[in-house]
């Protein structure tokens, strides 16, 4: 008996010592701290803290067991929020506890926040640093300061296809799809359409991939059976990119009915295609840009275009996407290369009624990225915004105007489950070798110990940015400079505040984003100075006319940055004088008179810039007439240049064009009738042409663009661009003026009728009293046709052009609705070696927006660049970009000043050339 009590006391003390031991040992154990038992290298999964959607886990419990047995031991912070309950690696044999800074290795998904950053250690995530990220610069400066191994799963390639290890991108593309389905759904029902994707769910609202499909397959039969809206159909996706997340989306497309198509197909689909059906088409590089200079290379090659982007144009926004429903971005992009769409493309895209865009799937979530307006990442609560390109917001509407857009950054967190299988699978098999590696050893000596993959994966190391990522500290250098230039408050002075104005400073606020600029605009017309104010409440105004109070504007010269003229050519000598004086750097719209071209050598000496012809014409035609020049002269097949011909007009749209004249005003006409009796001087088929002033119409001549007819007259010296240009031996050059047919009539008997003298002063009461004054029987009746009021009383102190322009400004002007149109045609013929003409046309032609607007084809043309010209003088010092703005007189003819106004100018406003080329 005594026996059976000693041993049930020794079983029992053994149970409760076993209890004890399983207590303090415990997984689940709260203690802070967990003693190492062994040499066994020591890994931890941390806790995802970054939002509540966050649930995937790096490592799934079955590949925890597996690397138990491996000898690896893995600690596991405790989350209620992981798709896998703590139990499950509990099981597996991890151990669960609050502190893992036993582990050397601590793996993750998202960023580490810098509170939880432990010294010493190796983290492996996604650390979104790579492209020098300013959200994560100072977990990075967190990183270096605490002597961290950082790894990030992005840059695990393979060595030689350099295609992806390890990543969630399938899954992105996935969950991207589905949600662009319901989101799509919505948005037509916001329209006013019901639809089949109604049908359907967020990728979340799911159990898993399988569950996602057979959904799709529902959606598809009901697709089949009813089809979409006939107002929206044929339904079309475009997908960018070539990786995983691309595939995953398109998977997406292949469960339901579908066909795939090219982008050449995109119009005859549209016409003809199937309301019962999906199409896609997998966008290429070539679909997007082109090379700007054909005559280098005839077809697109994806090596040179990664080497030299600055080389291609952006084409997506025209050819490819007024064509789609929806874009699937899912492309890789950094600020080297062309943006996929800019806000002004997309104000462009929304503007045309014949566009179909309605949503985008920006997945690659890259704020200010290839879509610009992905400002910030939307959420998995709130996955699409609809963004007002003419705003420049957005907001969660579903029947607001404008673009549906989504750009969640974590999509694969909506199906964690799978998306963790699948990450776990291909990140195990480079565990054991991470878990083993010697953080010791110099970085240099770790590629054997880490193996290549995560060798070359490794962005810090002792606290140094490796070799391969040293450029992110030239990244970091260059936004601290654009910051510092945001910063620094820029002053400019518009002088000038005609019906160009306003919308000059909506397109320098534009152009110059979130530079900190101050404009105070100079005018001596209080009403338009007071409309300004209204329009633009963070500007500055002075009322003073700089012709007979320049002092009054001195002093504001002297602490501007740069000034701009709008004012008229005659008195930009007046502000260029004070510009030389303080250092101050000068643009205008205007031709550079011989007064101007004076002062050449005193800015140069100054250091100033004066930068003139900076508007449509002259300013635009400049900018596309050196980019032609050049690449004919670039092209070896070319002998010579033999002819150029311009003709630049500002019209009244085709339709709007319902006047006698052909022509209406949007502001005072008498610029556009003293122009009329301007001389000018050409050169045809090796003949100088002089023609007298007031004889213009003598030289008229039609010019037919598209099924547009029009007659052009040459435009002052046309000879002299010939040396401007950099040019010599031309047979022909010509610039000219562009009006409907009808116009030069009608000048005509302006000119007969005396109407368009600056000198005297009519003595008549009346129109109807000048003309009976006539001596000329067949010119009175008809001017007495002419649709102009008769009985309009003519001020007494007039000169008779003056009476003419006041007439025709009340009677001749675009009326609410109409729209004016800009129309330029460069014509260029230059000879090849065989002796055969090679012709080639750039064409421009712009409508405005509809009347009243500020927002006109002539005032966009001319404030556009005109913003551009100021940009790149504000910046002409900046040290973050090319810049090719001198000293001196300038004329916008350097060729590569010229390209980057035709790219900005395509980017950013949308103005853009069609160019064909002939044999």
């Amino acid at each position: 008996f005594h026996t059976f009590v000693c041993c049930c006391v020794m079983f029992v003390n053994g149970v409760v010592a076993r209890g004890l031991r399983r207590l303090f040992s415990s997984p689940l154990s709260t203690s802070t701290t967990v003693a190492s038992s062994s040499s066994a290298p020591v890994i931890a999964l941390r806790r995802e803290t970054k939002n509540r959607w966050e649930r995937r886990a790096p490592l799934i419990p079955e590949h925890v067991a597996k690397l138990k047995q491996d000898g690896i031991r893995i600690l596991v912070q405790p989350s209620t929020l992981r798709i896998f309950p703590d139990e499950e690696y509990i099981a597996a044999g991890a151990e669960v506890v609050e502190d893992i800074s036993p582990a050397s290795v601590i793996l993750g998904v998202k960023e580490v926040p810098k509170s939880e950053l432990l010294p010493g250690k190796t983290y492996v995530c996604f650390s979104h640093t790579i492209k020098g990220q300013e959200a994560n610069m100072d977990m990075l400066d967190d990183v270096l300061a605490k002597n961290i191994r950082l790894i990030d799963y992005e840059c695990m390639v393979d060595q030689e296809s350099k295609k992806r290890l390890v990543g969630f991108g399938r899954f992105a593309g996935i969950a991207g799809m589905v949600d662009l389905y319901r989101g799509l759904g919505e948005r037509m029902l916001g329209n006013g359409y019901t639809n089949p994707f109604l049908g359907l769910g967020y990728a979340d609202m799911y159990f898993g991939l399988e569950s996602i499909k057979r959904a799709l397959l529902e959606a598809g039969e009901n697709i089949k059976s009813r089809g979409f809206p006939r107002d929206l159909s044929p339904i079309i996706f475009g997908f960018t990119g070539a990786g995983n997340v691309t595939l995953g989306a398109m998977e997406m497309l292949e469960v339901l009915p579908h066909e795939y198509i090219s982008s050449a197909d995109m119009k005859e689909v549209i016409r003809s295609g199937d309301r019962h059906k999906v199409y896609g088409v997998k966008l290429e590089r070539s679909d997007l840009v082109h090379i700007r200079d054909p005559s280098k290379r005839s077809k697109f090659d994806k090596v040179h275009y990664n080497a030299h982007p600055e080389e291609y144009a952006p084409i997506f926004h025209h050819k490819i996407a007024p064509y789609l429903t929806a874009l699937v971005n899912g492309m890789y992009w950094d600020a080297r290369f062309p943006r996929l769409l800019t806000t002004e493309q997309m104000r462009k895209l929304n503007a045309d009624k014949t566009s179909r865009l309605l949503a985008i799937a920006d997945i690659s979530a890259d704020p200010y990225g290839s879509i610009e307006f992905t400002k910030v990442c939307t959420t998995i609560d709130h996955r699409f915004e609809v963004f007002n390109p003419y705003k420049d917001e957005a907001t969660f509407d579903w029947e607001a105007e404008g673009i549906l857009l989504g750009s969640v950054d974590n999509l694969p967190a909506e199906m964690p489950t799978g998306a963790s299988v699948h990450f776990s699978n291909s990140l195990l098999p480079h565990i054991p070798q991470l878990a083993r590696s010697n953080f010791d050893l110099a970085f240099a000596e770790q590629e054997n110990d880490l193996g290549a993959t995560l060798y070359n994966a490794a962005i810090t190391c002792h606290g140094e940015l490796t070799p391969k990522f040293k450029y992110i500290s030239d990244i970091r250098a260059e936004n601290e400079a654009k910051k510092s230039e945001v910063k620094q408050q820029r002053n400019v002075l518009l002088l000038g505040s005609g019906l160009i104005a306003p919308r000059y400073i909506e397109n320098l606020k534009k152009t110059l984003g979130n530079m900190n600029v101050s404009i105070t605009v100079v005018s001596a017309q209080k009403h338009e100075l007071k409309n300004l104010k209204k329009q633009f409440n963070d500007i500055t105004t002075a009322e003073v006319d700089i012709s007979t109070h320049p002092e009054d504007v001195n002093y504001m010269v002297k602490s501007s940055d740069v000034v701009v003229s709008l004012l008229p050519a005659t008195l930009h000598t007046i502000p260029a004088k004070m510009c030389i004086e303080h250092g101050v750097d000068m643009v205008t719209t205007s031709y550079v008179s011989d007064e101007m071209a004076a002062f050449d050598e005193d800015a140069k000496k100054a250091g100033v810039t004066i930068l003139n012809e900076c508007g449509l014409d002259p300013g635009i035609d400049h900018f596309m007439a050196m980019h032609v020049f050049q690449q004919l002269k670039d092209d070896t097949s070319i002998s010579r240049i033999k002819a150029f011909e311009s003709w630049c007009g500002g019209l009244p749209a085709i339709h709007c064009a319902n006047n006698p004249l052909g022509y209406k005003f949007s502001w005072s006409p008498r610029g556009v009738l003293t122009a009329a009796k301007n001389g000018a001087r050409y050169r045809e088929d090796g003949k100088d042409v002089d023609i007298a002033p007031g004889m213009l119409s003598s030289a008229r001549r039609d010019v037919d663009i598209g099924r547009l007819h029009l007659e052009g007259v040459p435009n002052r010296d046309s000879i002299k661009y010939e040396s401007i240009y950099g040019l010599d031996g031309l047979d022909t050059v010509l610039r000219g003026t562009l009006r409907y047919p009808v116009f030069w009539d009608h000048i005509g008997d302006f000119v007969d009728a005396g109407m368009l003298n600056e000198d005297g002063i009519v003595s008549a009461e009346t129109l109807g009293d000048y003309l009976n004054d006539l001596e000329d029987e067949a010119l009175k009746v008809r001017m007495k046709k002419f649709p102009l009021c008769l009985e309009s009383r003519v001020c007494p102190d007039d000169a008779p052009i003056d009476m003419l322009s006041s007439l025709l400004s009340r009677e001749f002007v675009f009326k609410a609705g109409e729209q004016d149109m800009v129309v330029l045609r460069h014509s260029f013929t230059a000879e090849n070696a065989h002796g055969d003409d090679v012709k080639t046309t750039a064409d421009l032609i712009l409508l405005g927006d509809k009347f009243p607007t500020s927002n006109t084809a002539m005032s966009q043309t001319v404030s556009a660049p005109c913003a551009l010209a100021t940009k790149y003088v504000l910046m002409k010092n900046s040290q973050t970009k090319e810049n090719h703005i001198e000293d001196g007189v300038m004329r916008p003819t350097n060729v590569q000043l010229c390209r980057q106004f035709l790219e900005d100018l395509d980017n950013e406003f949308g103005i853009r050339f069609e160019v064909n080329t002939s044999k």
